[in-house]
């Protein structure tokens, strides 16, 4: 029966991720507002709560299947899944999943510097391999900085948030939970 309650727990989280990257990764054209994409940081809680690698596979093909939803249903015919920039983007998340899945506890400091790492690490490879797809062909280091200094506040801003979000979420759990085997059991 615990064998039950587990799997259904990973599926609850499972869905629950995959909807939070549904919410924040397409544009809402029917609401008042648009949530940033908070994918890396959606990836970075799967790596803490969904241990086992078929969780990652699960996510990611959700955003490529997202993407690919997103591109055919708004027209964006100047991006295509398949090229080299996508995939760099793709590893950044897989880098994301590899450095929380490492983590043994939550502590603060332990918690901030691989939230950090991981933003800064996910605005690199993120923002180089879109700056990538939108000029291809013109790419020169003063532009591709001038990309990124442009970009630079608004993804630490949002990604922090939702760290800090994430942080307070997973510390509340954990002390709410009554059993011995938590989030991290020791």
């Amino acid at each position: 029966m615990k064998n039950i309650k587990i799997n259904f727990t990973n599926i609850l989280t499972l869905s629950l991720l995959l909807f939070l990257i549904c919410l924040t990764r397409i544009s809402h054209e029917l609401t008042a507002f648009s949530l940033p994409d908070a994918s890396l940081i959606i990836l970075f809680a799967a790596g803490i709560l969904l241990r086992k690698t078929r969780f990652l596979i699960i996510l990611l093909l959700g955003i490529i299947f997202l993407d690919n939803f997103a591109i055919y249903s708004y027209s964006y015919e100047k991006i295509s899944l398949f090229n080299s920039g996508y995939y760099i983007h793709l590893a950044s998340y897989i880098f994301v999943w590899l450095v929380a899945h490492q983590m043994r506890s939550l502590n603060l400091a332990i918690f901030s510097t691989r939230s950090f790492l991981v933003i800064s690490i996910g605005f690199v490879l993120s923002y180089v391999s879109y700056f990538y797809l939108q000029n291809i062909g013109s790419l020169n280091s003063l532009s591709i900085w001038a990309f990124l200094s442009n970009n630079i506040y608004s993804y630490f801003l949002s990604n922090g948030l939702y760290a800090a979000i994430l942080y307070v979420l997973l510390k509340a759990h954990e002390s709410l939970s009554s059993s011995s085997n938590g989030l991290f059991a020791k």
